[in-house]
């Protein structure tokens, strides 16, 4: 008999996950896992984040990790369908342009004029494109649904058609 711990059953262990934070900050909802699951073409993902430019506000750098690394527990989770790009958009610099090119704005973050990125940019097969612009710390609660419902978005690309029928007198 052959158990969890040898090196046959080591095998069905891989990749499982333990979730012990306390507000079980890396388990995804079932309604996000649903997204994935609908996906059918690739989805891009681009977080823009100013790491450089945030070395001196700790609160954006902390809550930066966590959105970081939900995205990364999202693109693990989609088995490959969601496909995740971290990029530190430097002044003048050719990402500062792309994140510019998807709508993004860098926003001023204090009294020196610096001004940061900290959004995420989304695209599928078909040139859909979806943003959201800036990530803002008193959202966190928010944060899960907000990156599905931008995920869903470029999954669902035909609108449905609602059609309206209405008694016509077509009388001679």
């Amino acid at each position: 008999h052959q158990g969890a711990f040898t090196p046959q059953g080591q095998h069905a262990l891989r990749g499982a996950q333990l979730d012990l934070t306390q507000n079980r900050l890396f388990t995804l909802t079932q309604g996000t896992e649903q997204v994935l699951a609908g996906i059918k073409e690739p989805i891009n993902l681009y977080f823009f984040f100013s790491d450089k430019g945030t070395t001196e506000i700790p609160q954006i750098r902390t809550y930066a990790t966590r959105v970081r690394e939900l995205l990364e527990e999202i693109a693990r989770k989609s088995g490959g369908k969601v496909k995740l790009s971290v990029i530190d958009p430097l002044p003048f610099s050719e990402e500062e342009d792309r994140a510019s090119s998807f709508g993004l704005q860098a926003v001023p973050t204090g009294p020196g004029g610096a001004t940061v990125f900290f959004g995420l940019a989304g695209s599928n097969a078909t040139d859909g494109q979806m943003v959201i612009p800036f990530f803002q710390p008193d959202k966190e609660a928010f944060l899960e649904y907000d990156i599905a419902k931008l995920i869903h978005s470029l999954v669902t690309t035909t609108k449905p058609v609602v059609g309206l029928m209405a008694e016509l007198d077509i009388g001679a």
